[in-house]
């Protein structure tokens, strides 16, 4: 079987050889018995499946999935199931994602979750894994169930395998390993939830009005264009199915807000869920800042041209490829007021509520890189680490080796969350420096588990080559804890625990 990722219940992603071919999550629900339940969603990329020839000369993959749910020391429920591919007639060009979906009815309480997971034309691979579970969703008050967010929905037709099924409709949630990530392909907000028990806080079937919008999480401010309500009556169970454009909503994170309000137009219940949102539509490129009126702007007071010249060369880690082709012309040119009405566009677009704040923080930072990462070839904000700083902010970890055996001084930096305005979120991430011109304090990226960012399939090698030119004794298809008398590449908590030592990461 080809190695396969578990991501479960967004938390960080375990990692096998292959990257993206399996997650899990889980959501609670209450039925209109008011009965607590629990729904496991698989989606596996049909791509990661070994496959046989059946008897019709078709190929078949999939897994055998065993579930355990544990009270104390004791079962409560539990399935075996498979979870199959179609017959394909190739599998040269696989690419689709395959769903499955699994319900529980348990009550509300504390319980042991256990999932194993096996390929059914591989029997020597699979894996298993474990976690704490509790629902906490009430039938005594009202209450909600989590949003997913969804790619797609359509009303539910005959053939629903292939997809999760809610209140007669299909639904094609985002797959993610972390925060709720909304990429710019996608111009809409879908989303699925449930109320519950307003029939008992409001009275059976009386009306009320239910309210939808984004929040800017930096400044607590609602965004109503992106917005919507409608009239509904009290019942046990409220689904909650819609959609809402944000084809112009800038990068930057966010809250969906879900509120009910009685008829005084007071709210019964609220609940927010995170999110990220990533459009490149935000990109300031020619043509589109140059008849900005900066007149008593924050750009205003910032300064002469020495000072506007420097602060737009400051946007280089945070910009586009585009942006800085466009920032390097400026800064040839050094038109005072060009710089301005750019610099001014970049922040408008970037968090058009709080310009001037988001650039002070900013600023902040870049001050700090300066102080900590320049180096004899180049002021800190435009070395490696003062980017990654820039870009995914201070790391959790940081772990220094200067003196290992027939290696360069490196230094290995890890990430828990990533959620910083200026890339996407992501969990449980590491980034390799290697200083390979000796006492310079420059230290280059070699390897990142991060997204678009530089992979190396063997970093160690490739640290080696890089400092001394050539493999030396490191060789890449040997044990990588055997390679160096003495060294201790292998040995530290940060590669211990993300997995980051394994080739193919």
């Amino acid at each position: 079987m080809k190695k396969f990722l578990l991501a479960l219940f967004i938390l960080p992603a375990l990692v096998q050889a292959k990257r993206t071919n399996l997650y899990i999550s889980l959501s609670e629900f209450m039925t209109d018995q008011r009965e607590n339940y629990i729904e496991i969603y698989f989606g596996i990329h049909n791509n990661s499946l070994d496959y046989l020839k059946n008897e019709q000369g078709k190929f078949l993959g999939g897994l055998e999935t065993t579930i355990a749910i544990y009270k104390d020391s004791n079962i409560v429920a539990a399935d075996r199931f498979r979870i199959m591919s179609p017959a394909y007639a190739d599998t040269s060009n696989l690419n689709e994602l395959l769903y499955h979906q699994q319900r529980f009815l348990l009550d509300k309480g504390k319980y042991r979750l256990s999932i194993t997971i096996q390929d059914i034309n591989d029997t020597a691979e699979s894996y298993s894994i474990e976690r704490p579970l509790q629902l906490t969703v009430s039938k005594d008050f009202s209450d909600h169930s989590q949003v997913i967010f969804l790619e797609d929905f359509k009303p539910a037709g005959l053939e629903t395998n292939n997809a999760y099924t809610r209140s007669g409709f299909t639904l094609y949630p985002i797959i993610s390993t972390g925060t709720p990530f909304l990429p710019e392909s996608l111009n809409h907000l879908s989303f699925y939830n449930e109320l519950y028990n307003l029939d008992l806080s409001l009275g059976e079937s009386k009306d009320f009005v239910l309210r939808y919008f984004l929040e800017d999480d930096n400044t607590g401010k609602a965004l109503n264009k992106y917005g919507g309500f409608s009239r509904k009556k009290a019942a046990p169970v409220i689904p909650i199915l819609t959609k809402l454009n944000i084809e112009d909503l800038p990068t930057g994170n966010y809250q969906l807000v879900i509120e009910a309000l009685n008829a005084k137009g007071e709210s019964v219940l609220k609940h927010k869920t995170f999110f990220y949102r990533r459009n490149a539509s935000n990109e300031v490129l020619a043509g589109s800042f140059e008849q900005r009126q900066i007149t008593g702007t924050f750009v205003d007071r910032l300064g002469n041209l020495d000072s506007i010249y420097q602060f737009v060369d400051y946007l280089y880690p945070i910009s586009t490829e585009r942006e800085r082709i466009i920032q390097e012309n400026l800064l040839a040119e050094a038109n005072e007021m060009r710089l301005k009405q750019y610099f001014y566009a970049f922040w408008m677009e970037r968090k058009p509520l709080a310009p001037e704040e988001t650039w002070q923080e900013y600023h902040k930072q870049v001050r700090i890189a300066n102080q900590l990462f320049t180096s004899g070839l180049r002021k800190g904000y435009k070395s490696d680490r003062g980017r990654i700083w820039l870009m995914y902010g201070k790391p959790d970890q940081v772990d220094r080796r200067d003196m290992e055996p027939n290696m360069p001084p490196y230094i290995i930096w890890q990430y828990n969350n990533i959620a910083t305005p200026y890339t996407v979120p992501q969990n449980n991430k590491i980034f390799i420096f290697g200083e390979f011109e000796p006492s310079t304090r420059e230290f280059q990226l070699i390897h990142s588990t991060a997204i678009g960012e530089l992979q190396s399939r063997d970093w160690r090698r490739d640290l080696y080559y890089r400092a001394y030119g050539g493999a030396g004794s490191i060789d890449p298809d040997s044990d990588s804890g055997e390679r160096e008398f003495g060294n201790r590449s292998n040995q530290n908590i940060i590669l211990g625990t993300t997995g980051s030592d394994r080739i193919n990461r």
